[in-house]
């Protein structure tokens, strides 16, 4: 009867540690696309990321020649988007990094939004400027 409870113990461990545990579904995800523009222009590459700060989930995807296609959590979210080149200055001889370009108005202080849908459609554009 002990081996069982063990073996039971040692089950519920491992499904645990997974993050398989019972009672905390994962998230419905819908589909999404859209367009990204930067200045009037597709964006070359870059991150657009969904939101819901109260309850502190994101979804990131990837802009790619100015388009983003995914999945994610439907509601309304606090949409910011990045893009990155390398960065200026820095020590000799070691690399300086990556700076985001887009001004903060669009991300860390972003006031973009999209109300997502379970019914959608869920197609985006949204038109940043480089200032």
């Amino acid at each position: 009867m002990y081996k069982h409870i063990t073996n039971l113990l040692l089950l519920s461990a491992m499904v645990a540690a997974l993050g398989c545990t019972p009672g905390k579904p994962e998230p419905t995800r819908v589909d999404v696309t859209g367009q990204v523009l930067i200045d009037g222009k597709p964006l070359d590459k870059g991150l657009i990321h969904f939101k819901t700060v109260s309850a502190g989930s994101i979804d990131s995807l990837d802009i790619v020649d100015g388009k983003f296609a995914g999945k994610v959590e439907p509601g309304s979210r606090r949409v910011e988007i990045a893009a990155f080149r390398p960065a200026a200055g820095g020590t000799p001889g070691m690399d300086a990094g990556e700076v985001n370009y887009i001004p903060a108005k669009y991300n860390s202080s972003s006031k973009l939004t999209a109300d997502v849908t379970e019914a959608g459609p869920n197609d985006f554009k949204f038109d940043v400027t480089a200032k």
